[in-house]
């Protein structure tokens, strides 16, 4: 359970970062604003894909894909329907930043900075390592 603890720590942490810097302001018409929060929110991203693979193994199944383990995780009541259809969008967007990084709509990277729909990412987190300690009984 330490990968998965430092997994959550690494989201929580960078939520934490993104909401201070969110509160600052932001110009996302400036380039470097615009690294710092793509980085920011890929960064969060990967931590909650990590944390979802770990999260299937140690119930058992090894994952072959992120959309694997999360869909073993929803069928496992660990996560809902819903929080796998925000799963899906998370990974799409952090594939999008990584693997396609000249087509990122700064629009909605604004969206999800303004709404603070970033913060989801955190919950999410938040829960499935919750109910993983709770089954494996390792805090």
């Amino acid at each position: 359970m330490g990968v998965l603890r430092r997994l959550l720590e690494i989201v929580v942490d960078t939520t934490r970062r993104i909401d201070e810097e969110v509160d600052r302001g932001y110009d996302l018409g400036v380039w470097g604003e615009q690294m710092k929060f793509l980085h920011a929110l890929q960064i969060q991203s990967q931590a909650l894909i990590d944390l979802v693979l770990r999260s299937s193994s140690l119930l058992g199944h090894p994952p072959s894909t992120p959309i694997d383990a999360a869909k073993y995780l929803a069928e496992k009541n660990v996560m809902t329907r819903r929080d796998l259809e925000f799963f899906r969008k998370v990974l799409g967007f952090r594939n999008i930043v990584v693997h396609e990084y000249t087509s990122v709509d700064i629009s909605l990277v604004d969206r999800i900075l303004r709404s603070r729909e970033y913060r989801r990412v955190m919950t999410l987190a938040e829960k499935i390592f919750r109910e993983v300690s709770r089954r494996t009984g390792d805090p």
